[in-house]
């Protein structure tokens, strides 16, 4: 079926409720900082293990003698858990709520990253294995927990804008992580302070969560009568509001789009974490960066992610406004901007380490491959609340979990591609990174078209099982 206009019924309220600023609006900015600060968390390791693994950048601090297979041990072990809590997130959040459990999440893993020297110290690259992996069971809870928010507070009027504020928070995360963990690492408090800083302020985020979060506009204390009735009146019977409903994984397994959603989703995340995990031990060995300069230049293709995330939420609210594009048109636009341009860059860095590339050169392909990752802020990223408003949590879950298994894979495949970089040479460790681009480049490529080939973003029949699904759709189908 075509997602074609369908006029919505206003709700019964005065304009000014839907364009002022709101307590759905502070719900959605406090969900950025804290995905930034759960992404800061998650991505120090991958400059501080660089640190912590060369005497030159250590900065006196204690150092290991891992091999690149260890490295690639503990920046995937993160992963180990990730994805084992991404379905139960789901579930839980479904259940009870997810405002406690985003707590956990981002507090957890915040205290947890406070306490990562100190298992390094004790038990060396294994014992940081097993705390990485409870980390990351920590944050498998918190982007189910965010769906399961958007499904809520956000009407489908809103929904890709606060998509995009909430998913920016990423972003913003990696950007100070990459930049403020270099200059850590090179500082007199040295590496450890890579882990330490992050993690506080995660705990901190926690304080202000349990004060000003709330798991829907049901529940919240300090929202007013007319937001409430305004966001109620919007969502209508596409969400449930309080009411506890159990997934339907029989019909939503059996469904070819959410499929879609899960290759795309692997093939992300795929040269997403390939990115975010490995772009500094390609900026040390291919490249040949200091610690400090490392941190800094890795963190430039984050800096115009940020950049371009503002720019695709001012595109998103002018085709919102004017309503030209239907919800499909515009996530499998803007996913195909993203992914295959992505494709492209990468089979253009595979081609061009293989052959001798120049430092500028490879710096602005990795910051236009990043950049373009804002395009899927309105893209797949989205697209499980649009199928199911109801059980969008859930279905992120389910394809988190199988998605960021490749942030195990992405490590792993470095360190079988490209070898140990301690008995190599320039031109054999370039060689080996540009098959690991190759690669890269050919799965974005792959998942964008299966999007394209099997990609809806119409409500599916079994979001709202009590009611119609002639309902479902005036309600939740037709604008961006």
């Amino acid at each position: 079926m075509k997602n074609l206009p369908i006029k919505e019924e206003p709700a019964e309220l005065p304009p000014a409720v839907a364009s002022a600023f709101g307590r759905r609006h502070i719900q959605m900015w406090i969900l950025a900082v804290g995905t930034a600060l759960a992404y800061s968390c998650r991505v120090n390791m991958s400059l501080c293990i660089v640190a912590m693994t060369s005497p030159e950048s250590a900065a006196g601090f204690q150092t290991y003698d891992w091999s690149q297979q260890e490295r690639g041990y503990v920046l995937s072990s993160f992963f180990w858990g990730y994805v084992l809590m991404q379905v139960p997130g789901a579930t839980l959040s479904n259940r009870y709520g997810p405002r406690y459990f985003i707590f956990i999440g981002v507090a957890g893993s915040g205290l947890l990253s406070v306490l990562t020297p100190l298992a390094a110290a004790w038990g060396g690259a294994y014992t940081l294995c097993v705390l990485r992996a409870v980390e990351g069971l920590c944050q498998g809870l918190v982007f189910p927990c965010v769906h399961y928010m958007l499904g809520r507070w956000a009407p489908p009027l809103e929904r890709s804008r606060s998509s995009a504020i909430v998913m920016s928070g990423p972003s913003v995360g990696t950007l100070a992580a990459m930049a403020g963990v270099g200059l850590l690492c090179s500082s007199p408090l040295g590496w450890p302070s890579g882990f330490y800083v992050p993690g506080g302020l995660s705990v901190l985020w926690g304080a202000l969560w349990l004060w000003q979060g709330a798991n829907s506009p049901d529940t919240c204390t300090r929202i007013s009568a007319e937001e409430r009735e305004y966001i109620q009146g919007a969502l209508g019977s596409s969400s449930s509001g309080s009411k506890r409903l159990t997934v339907p994984w029989g019909k939503v397994l059996s469904t070819p789009c959410v499929w879609a959603i899960i290759v795309v989703h692997s093939c992300s995340n795929f040269g997403h974490w390939l990115m975010l995990t490995q772009m500094p031990n390609y900026m040390k060995t291919v490249l040949e960066f200091d610690i400090k300069d490392n941190g800094l230049v890795s963190s430039l293709p984050y800096l115009s992610l940020v950049f371009t995330s503002m720019l695709v939420v001012w595109v998103v609210k002018i085709l919102s406004d004017r309503q030209c594009l239907t919800i499909v048109q515009t996530r499998k636009i803007f996913n195909s901007i993203g992914h295959y341009g992505m494709g492209l860059t990468f089979l253009t860095l595979a081609l061009l380490t293989h052959l001798g590339i120049q430092t500028a050169v490879a710096v602005a392909l990795l910051t236009v491959a990043v950049s373009l990752e804002a395009a899927l802020l309105v893209g797949f990223l989205i697209n499980h609340v649009d199928l199911s408003p109801n059980f969008g949590g859930a279905m992120f879950g389910l394809s988190n979990c199988i998605g960021n298994t490749m942030g195990i894979v992405a490590p792993l495949l470095v360190s079988a591609v490209v070898g140990d970089d301690r008995g190599q040479t320039h031109e054999e460790l370039a060689t080996g990174w540009s098959y690991v681009y190759l690669i890269g480049g050919c799965v974005y490529l792959t998942g964008n078209t299966v999007f394209l080939l099997f990609g809806r973003a119409d409500v599916q029949p079994w979001n709202n099982p009590q009611d119609s699904l002639k309902s479902s759709k005036e309600t939740i189908v037709t604008h961006l």
